[in-house]
């Protein structure tokens, strides 16, 4: 029996379990680049900060923001048309006014220049659907622009692999439309500065654009303001809300659950 036993260990090969790090693929490595600028995957809520300190009256926009930052933690960021559309749409479900603009961005370090972000002009829309244009968005009901895809730029999409920081939606008080298009408008991100040229007259270029795929933006917009009202009453767990109400009723009607979104 034992040389029976013996004789077919022979002839058999040995079986091992094959590890379980042969059997799970490691996810792919990508690195930022001109055409395919990703942001680095991070875990947690880098936005935190300004969600639960930030002032009262920016709230709503910082949770809209940070719900935006991290659905981008690893993904692509060039892709400011889709996210600022859906942000104004999620922003108006909510009772807020905003618009989408075109805009031209210059990137500088000390006296050290870097490429642009879009074109100073009219841009163009590809057949593709790409663009070489830049849209921003103006959030009236809080006096800022808002750029939420501002790590599109290779300069910064490096510098957010050593510091996250720099990954985050760019956010710029300036008080009322009329000074935003007064000129171009400063903004800093150390050790970067940037001057935003807001070109409202040039958005309808991307009208066609926005047509192309209405259907798709306008349920990400609506997802988008479910979302921002979950990090909302997310904050009101930390810090007191009970002002957000008497500033924008619309949205405390939102969380009081007397209106819904649709």
């Amino acid at each position: 029996m034992s040389m029976r036993n013996t004789k077919r260990q022979r002839r058999e090969p040995v079986r091992h379990p094959i590890p379980q790090s042969r059997l799970t693929a490691p996810p792919p490595r990508t690195r930022p680049g001109p055409d395919t600028p990703v942001l680095p995957k991070f875990d947690g809520m880098p936005m935190a900060g300004a969600l639960f300190k930030g002032p009262i009256e920016a709230l709503p926009l910082y949770a809209m923001l940070a719900t935006i930052h991290l659905e981008l933690s690893g993904r692509a960021v060039n892709a400011c048309l889709p996210i600022c559309y859906q942000m104004v749409g999620g922003l108006r479900h909510l009772g807020f006014a905003a618009e989408v603009m075109a805009a031209y961005v210059e990137v500088y370090q000390g006296e050290r220049r870097f490429m642009n972000i879009g074109v100073q002009g009219p841009a163009t829309v590809r057949p593709d659907w790409t663009t070489d244009g830049h849209s921003i968005v103006w959030a009236d009901s809080f006096g800022r622009l808002v750029d939420p895809t501002v790590a599109q730029h290779p300069e910064l999409n490096r510098a957010a692999y050593q510091d996250l920081g720099h990954s985050a939606p760019l956010v710029v008080p300036v008080g009322s439309r009329d000074l935003l298009l007064h000129g171009a408008v400063g903004a800093i991100r150390p050790p970067y500065q940037l001057a935003y040229l807001a070109q409202p007259e040039h958005t309808a270029v991307f009208t066609r654009w926005f047509n192309r795929f209405t259907d798709a933006l306008n349920y990400g917009a609506l997802s988008m303001a479910h979302r921002t009202l979950i990090a909302v009453k997310a904050a009101g767990e930390v810090r007191n809300l009970r002002q957000l109400p008497h500033l924008y009723p619309p949205l405390g009607r939102l969380l009081a659950g007397v209106s819904t979104l649709s």
